[in-house]
């Protein structure tokens, strides 16, 4: 069943109350009616099941009939995604907030093919939706967050674990050992031809554990779901 966005100032004295575009989406989308029971959640890790009890002048609202579970990974892990197409990103976002990513943040990196760093304040409301779409769909209690984009080194600098997608990189399982019982892990996937060898000579100097994700090549935002899922099951 689709969760319907409520943010938390909109859930007060045990009722919910919808805001027009998800009044929309309950009335006439799913052409829901008094009486029929809804999931919403707030973004910030709480759901609830609820029931549609008012339909005034279009709004939406009712009272909440009780909590739902919002499972989370024990691990934190922030998608560090070099940027590549307009398609592309947008495919990354919603698949990736499906199989449970915390963060996302852009890389700025040398073969970077789409300039999404340019006119940020315009693009990331867009992105932001793409986001909210999916975790509406799957059924998360807390959004993914959308960073401004960042250059590679800067990102490597900080210290934060890191695994980086590399062809002949090492497994799951291994790097699974490595970073066993870190919580906040940065997984780096380049764009269409990856990573340049400076950028990747780099990486390594920085600590960063190469993960391989099969045999054969992968498109960008494929490499980002497929490395999300392998880390998530194994370490979270």
């Amino acid at each position: 069943m689709p969760q319907y966005f409520i943010p938390r100032e909109n859930i007060r004295d045990g009722r919910f109350f919808a805001g027009d575009e998800e009044s929309h989406h309950i009335l006439r989308v799913a052409r829901a009616k008094k009486g029929d029971l809804i999931e919403i959640f707030d973004g910030q890790g709480l759901r609830h099941s609820a029931e549609i009890d008012s339909i005034d002048d279009g709004l939406v609202s009712g009272p909440l009939k009780g909590s739902l579970e919002s499972p989370l990974y024990k691990l934190r892990l922030t998608l560090c995604f070099a940027v590549v197409s307009r398609t592309a990103v947008a495919s990354l976002l919603e698949h990736c907030t499906e199989a449970g990513v915390e963060t996302f943040q852009p890389v700025i990196s040398s073969r970077a093919q789409f300039d999404l760093f340019s006119d940020w304040d315009r693009k990331s409301p867009r992105l932001n939706n793409i986001i909210l779409a999916a975790a509406k769909q799957c059924g998360r209690g807390r959004l993914p967050g959308l960073e401004k984009p960042r250059k590679f080194d800067d990102l490597l600098s900080e210290g934060i674990p890191s695994v980086l997608a590399m062809p002949g990189g090492k497994s799951a399982a291994e790097i699974g050992l490595a970073l066993a019982g870190k919580t906040d892990i940065r997984f780096f996937v380049g764009p269409e031809g990856g990573f340049t060898r400076g950028e990747l000579d780099f990486a390594s100097e920085k600590g960063a554990l190469p993960l391989g994700l099969g045999k054969y090549t992968l498109r960008a935002e494929t490499a980002c779901l497929a490395g999300t899922c392998a880390l998530l099951s194994t370490l979270g």
